[in-house]
């Protein structure tokens, strides 16, 4: 049973940034419980507010060098690999730096080719989500075979009628990247054949914020327990 278990694993990804308001100390929590709870990933974005935005507005939780650094080492301490959504190039060499071993292009950012190619050149891993390119008019965006490819739908929340969950099994699809309320998308889309589940993390749902939408979406420390258990019960199923 362990070895089925291994075997079918779903990879779980917790995405902690940007619910940590601009807290090291916080991100640092949101990494541990991610652990316990079982994710296999830590994800945090990296941009700068005024390139990205225009505006300041998302500058207090922006991530230096030196931050990212201290994550990044804290997160290896305790056995779990933070990866990263980069949103400049300068950031990809902060990565690099770091030996980050899983790269993430964004939805924000799947048209801006120059960055994708310069992400994709490194040679690592790279999941993509395609939740703001027509993909069913034009397909995959990359011809490289180190990417996977993640549904997802951009919206803070998702409500559950505009999901149109693909079958993962028939599709090049490889997971889902979840904005709905709860878990329950996201176990959707592992019993239709998704191997990697990304969701964002918060330690309060409650919190109503304009520059860190993702709280009520967020799955809290239960969520993941739940999620981690029943995801991968699903997958033994599947097989």
């Amino acid at each position: 049973m362990h070895d089925r278990l291994k075997k079918n694993k779903i990879t779980i990804i917790s995405e902690i940034h940007p619910q940590h308001h601009g807290s090291m100390d916080e991100l640092k929590r949101m990494v541990l419980q991610s652990k316990i709870g079982g994710a296999d990933y830590v994800k945090v974005q990296l941009y700068s507010s005024k390139k990205l935005f225009n505006n300041n507005d998302r500058k207090y939780v922006e991530l230096t060098k030196e931050e990212l650094k201290e994550i990044a080492n804290y997160s290896r301490k305790i056995g779990i690999e933070t990866i990263a959504s980069v949103f400049d190039e300068e950031r990809i060499k902060w990565c690099e730096d770091l030996k980050f071993k899983l790269y993430k292009i964004a939805s924000l950012t799947i048209k801006n080719k120059q960055l994708c190619k310069k992400i994709i050149s490194t040679n690592k891993p790279v999941i993509a989500s395609l939740g703001m390119y027509n993909f069913r008019k034009k397909g995959t965006p990359f011809k490289s075979k180190n990417v996977s490819y993640l549904y997802c739908i951009s919206k803070y929340p998702t409500n559950l009628s505009e999901v149109k969950m693909p079958d993962f099994k028939k599709s090049f699809f490889t997971g889902y990247s979840d904005h709905t309320v709860g878990i329950g998308t996201c176990l959707h889309a592992v019993s239709r054949g998704a191997k990697i589940i990304e969701k964002h993390f918060t330690l309060n749902k409650a919190i109503n914020c304009e520059t860190e939408k993702a709280h009520v979406c967020s799955m809290n420390f239960e969520d993941l327990k739940a999620l981690r258990e029943n995801a991968d019960i699903l997958s033994i199923l599947n097989s």
